[in-house]
C-alpha cells in the first residue's frame, strides 16, 4: 500500500520533469516499443495550470481533476483546495488549512466537488464544495446499511472509502474502502442507500463507472502491481496492463484511459479499449505523466511533476550561495573537518516506487567542498542498499557513520565503520518514520526522532542512545526524552552545543511552527522562536558554539529562505536571498557556512485536445 508519507525526504519523490511531446501516428517508436502501442490520430497539449508545493511537506503530490463540462480544474495544493477556470483567472481558495485533502472528484452536475480531507487527528471525511463560491456539507453523517453478496446486512461508513465515484447521471455513488482485513466495493444511491457491498481478497482503489452506467472499473493489486479491474473487484484478466490511478472513461465508454510505467520505471498516459486490446501511448515526458480526467466532449486532463533538488552553500552571515550539486540530492550535513558534504541521492521514480517502498533509489554520497565548478555526480558512494537510505552523520572523531535506513524491513537508525571496513548493521529496532540521527559533540550519544503512538495519533518524539565511540557499541538503549507540557509533535532533533542538551523543530499545529532547547534526560523546553510555514520536516542547523540556529522559513517575497535566530531567542535574520525555496539547513564545523537543499516542485495540469480544435 502507499506509505504514510510524512516526510518528504525520508518517504518523497526525486522527479525531474522535462519537455513532454504528444505522439502523432506516424512518429517512429523506439526499438522496444510495440507498434501497436503508437496513437492513432495526432493532438495537442494545452498547458492548464501549476501548483507549487513549497519544500517538504505531510501530503503527496497535489491532486486535480477537469470538472465534466471543461470549465474548472479543481486541484489541491498545500493542504488546500482550490479551484481555477481552465480558459485562466484568479485561484479560488475552498475549506481550511487545518485538513489534508486526500482524494477528490468532481460530481456529474458541474456544481460540486468532492473532497476526503483528514484533520491532524487522523479522522477522515468526505465533503461536498459547491463551484464556485465553496459552500462546504458533509456527504453523508454516520454509517449507512448495504447487502453482501450472500444477503446479509452490513453497516458501512463511506468516510471510510478511499475514493469514490458517481455515475454519469449522478444516481449513483461507488467506492473503495477497506473491509475486515481486505477490501471492498460499495455501491448505492447517491444519498448512501440501498447500498451493496462485494468483499474482495485484492486491494481495491480508485474505481470510476462507464458512462453507460452498467459497470464499475478499478485497479485491484496482489503484489507490488496494480492491474484494470473490470468489473471492480473481478480477478484481472491474464492479459489485464499494469496501471496506476487514477483511471478514466472516453466518454463513449469505448477507452479507458490511465498511467502505465515505460521501460524507464515511469508513467506515460495510455489508452486502452475497454473490451481489451493493446494499448496506445499519449505522452512521453521525462517522468510520470498521470492521473487523467475527461470531458464531456472527450478532452483529457493529466498531470506531471517538476521537481528538482541540490544543495548549495552559503555564508552564514550571508551573502551569495554557491552551488554544490546538480544532481538529485538532500538532506546535506557535514564532515568533522568541514571538507566534505554528505547528502542523499537517487533518481526515486514517485509513482511505480510508491509501490515498492521502501525499495526505492535513495542512497548515500559525499562531494568535496572546494571545487570550481558544481559536482555532476558524487565523488563517492557512501551505501546504496536495494531500500532507503537516508542523511547520514559522522562521529566527532570521523571513525564512525550514524544513517537512517529502511533495509531488511526496518525503519531505524544504522551504524558503520567510516572506511567501510564493515557493513552498516541497525542499533535501534522497531522504529516508525524514525529521522535523521545525529551524534553528539563528545561521540557518546546518538540523538533522533521516531513516531510513537499518542492518544489515538501518531507524533514524533525524541530518543537518545548511548553509544562508545571506540568500539561503535550501544552502551545505553534507546529512551525517550521526555518533555515536560509539551504537545506539540517532534519533526527534528540536534544537539545544542554540547552533549548536555538538544535543540528541535516542532510543529504546534496547522503551519505553526517553533524551535525549543532541552537537556538531554528531558524535562520543560525552552521556547527559542516561533514561526510560521507551510513545510514539514525542513529541518535546523546550530552554531557550533550554540550561538545561532538556522531554520527555513518564507521570505519577504513567499519564497523559503535560511534564517538564523539566537539561541537565546529574538529577531530573526535572513540569510538567503535568490528567489528559490530553501530546506534542511546544515551549520559547518567552524560555524562559518550553512549547506541547505535547494528544492523546486511543481505539479504541471495538461489539457490534451483533439488536432482539429
Amino acid at each position: 500500500m502507499l506509505p504514510p508519507m510524512r516526510r518528504f525526504m525520508r518517504c518523497a519523490a526525486a522527479l525531474v520533469a522535462g519537455a513532454a511531446s504528444l505522439l502523432s501516428a506516424d512518429r517512429a517508436l523506439p526499438a522496444q516499443q510495440p507498434a501497436a502501442s503508437a496513437p492513432a490520430a495526432g493532438g495537442r497539449l494545452r498547458f492548464v495550470a501549476d501548483a507549487r508545493q513549497a519544500g517538504p511537506v505531510g501530503y503527496r503530490d497535489p491532486l486535480g481533476a477537469i470538472s465534466p463540462d471543461g470549465n474548472w480544474l479543481a486541484y489541491a495544493s498545500g493542504d488546500r483546495l482550490r479551484l481555477i477556470r481552465v480558459a485562466g483567472g484568479p485561484v479560488h481558495a475552498l475549506g481550511s488549512p487545518a485538513r489534508a485533502i486526500r482524494s477528490l472528484v468532481w460530481l456529474p452536475d458541474d456544481r460540486g466537488v468532492a473532497a476526503l480531507e483528514v484533520d491532524s487527528a487522523g479522522h477522515a471525511g468526505w465533503w461536498r464544495f459547491t463551484v464556485p463560491d465553496g459552500a462546504p456539507r458533509r456527504l453523508w453523517s454516520g454509517s449507512v446499511a448495504a447487502v453482501t453478496p450472500e444477503g446479509d446486512t452490513v453497516r458501512v461508513d463511506p468516510d471510510r472509502a478511499r475514493q469514490l465515484a458517481w455515475s454519469s447521471e449522478g444516481a449513483r455513488v461507488a467506492g473503495t474502502l477497506p473491509w475486515r482485513g481486505g477490501f471492498a466495493v460499495w455501491i448505492a444511491r447517491a444519498d448512501g442507500s440501498a447500498g451493496t457491498l462485494s468483499p474482495s481478497r485484492t486491494e481495491l482503489s480508485f474505481p470510476v463507472w462507464a458512462p453507460d452506467g452498467r459497470a464499475v472499473a478499478c485497479l485491484a493489486r496482489e503484489g507490488s502491481r496494480p492491474h484494470l479491474s473490470l468489473p471492480c473487484g473481478a480477478e484481472p484478466a491474464a492479459n489485464a496492463p499494469v496501471a496506476y490511478g487514477p483511471i478514466a472513461f472516453a466518454p463513449d465508454g469505448r477507452t479507458l484511459y490511465y498511467g502505465a510505467p515505460n521501460h524507464h520505471g515511469t508513467l506515460d498516459l495510455r489508452a486502452r479499449p475497454a473490451a481489451g486490446g493493446p494499448s496506445r501511448v499519449l505522452t512521453r515526458f521525462a517522468r510520470d505523466a498521470y492521473a487523467p480526467s475527461v470531458t464531456r466532449d472527450g478532452r483529457v486532463l493529466f498531470g506531471t511533476q517538476d521537481y528538482r533538488v541540490s544543495i548549495a552553500v552559503v555564508p552564514a552571515e550571508g551573502g551569495a550561495a554557491h552551488q554544490l550539486t546538480t544532481f538529485q540530492s538532500e538532506t546535506p550535513s557535514w564532515s568533522p573537518d568541514g571538507s566534505t558534504v554528505a547528502f542523499t541521492f537517487g533518481s526515486w521514480r514517485r509513482v511505480v516506487d510508491d509501490f515498492d517502498y521502501p525499495n526505492i533509489a535513495q542512497d548515500l554520497g559525499t562531494v568535496r567542498l572546494r571545487r570550481s565548478e558544481a559536482a555532476l555526480r558524487p565523488d563517492a558512494v557512501i551505501r546504496a542498499s536495494p531500500a532507503e537510505d537516508q542523511s547520514l552523520d559522522w562521529s566527532p572523531d570521523g571513525r564512525w557513520i550514524v544513517l537512517h535506513s529502511h533495509a531488511d524491513g526496518l525503519d531505524d537508525v544504522w551504524l558503520k565503520p567510516a572506511d567501510g571496513s564493515a557493513p552498516a548493521h541497525p542499533i535501534t529496532r522497531g522504529g516508525h518514520e524514525t529521522g535523521w540521527p545525529r551524534w553528539s559533540p563528545d561521540g557518546r550519544w546518538i540523538a533522533y526522532e521516531t513516531d510513537v503512538r499518542d492518544h489515538g495519533r501518531w507524533r514524533g518524539v525524541p530518543m537518545v542512545l548511548g553509544i562508545d565511540p571506540a568500539t561503535g557499541k550501544v552502551t545505553r538503549p534507546p529512551r525517550r526524552v521526555p518533555l515536560d507540557g509539551f504537545a506539540g509533535i517532534v519533526d527534528e532533533l540536534v544537539w545544542a552545543g554540547s552533549a548536555d542538551s538538544l535543540a528541535f523543530d516542532a510543529s504546534e499545529g496547522p503551519e505553526r511552527r517553533a524551535l525549543f532547547v532541552v537537556g538531554r534526560e528531558g524535562g520543560h523546553p525552552r521556547l527559542v522562536h516561533r514561526f510560521t510555514s507551510g513545510q514539514d520536516y525542513s529541518g535546523l542547523g546550530v552554531a557550533p558554539d550554540f550561538g545561532w540556529l538556522a531554520f527555513i522559513a518564507p521570505g519577504p517575497h513567499g519564497y523559503y529562505q535560511v534564517f538564523r535566530v539566537p539561541a537565546t531567542g529574538g529577531a530573526p535574520t535572513q540569510v538567503t536571498m535568490d528567489p528559490t525555496d530553501k530546506t534542511q539547513p546544515a551549520v559547518s564545523p567552524d560555524g562559518r557556512s550553512i549547506a541547505f537543499t535547494v528544492v523546486s516542485y511543481r505539479t504541471l495540469f495538461w489539457l490534451m485536445e483533439p488536432a482539429d480544435e
